[in-house]
């Protein structure tokens, strides 16, 4: 699967459209939470981190989230069930779904066949704040 970005906008710039915006990553890698904060931060997104579905519906109910970035592949519950979940409970919340397993592509088509905003995989990374500044104008 390859990303388009549509427009180009430079860090001040996301900074100043995204800094009311809350995103929560959704990962049971700690390695890649802490890598989507330090690309996501410097452009202005508040960053929230859950290590599983458990996790993200506790955060969810405690802080106003903007977007939630969800891996489809965790131990304790899989992202097409989180998916469906997330998108009953929370239809406002931008959902953008990624994956680097080895059928990562299945699992980011099937995710937006059930309604994810868009999706990324996870050797594509340096695209995750493009593409939620670009699913928050949607």
């Amino acid at each position: 699967m390859t990303t388009q970005v549509v427009e180009k906008r430079s860090p001040q710039q996301t900074a100043l459209q995204c800094s009311d915006t809350t995103v929560l990553i959704v990962d049971d890698d700690q390695y890649f939470r802490a890598l989507a904060r330090s690309l996501l931060e410097p452009d202005g997104f508040e960053v929230l981190e859950a290590d599983g579905v458990a996790t993200c519906l506790a955060a969810i109910r405690k802080h106003t989230v903007d977007a939630i970035v969800l891996d489809m592949v965790m131990p304790d519950r899989d992202g097409i069930e989180a998916l469906r979940e997330l998108k009953t409970l929370y239809p406002e919340t931008k959902i953008l779904t990624i994956s680097g397993a080895r059928d990562s592509d299945l699992f980011l088509n099937v995710s937006a066949y059930l309604g994810a905003d868009a999706s990324l995989n996870k050797s594509e990374i340096t695209s995750l704040a493009a593409m939620l500044d670009l699913v928050m104008d949607l």
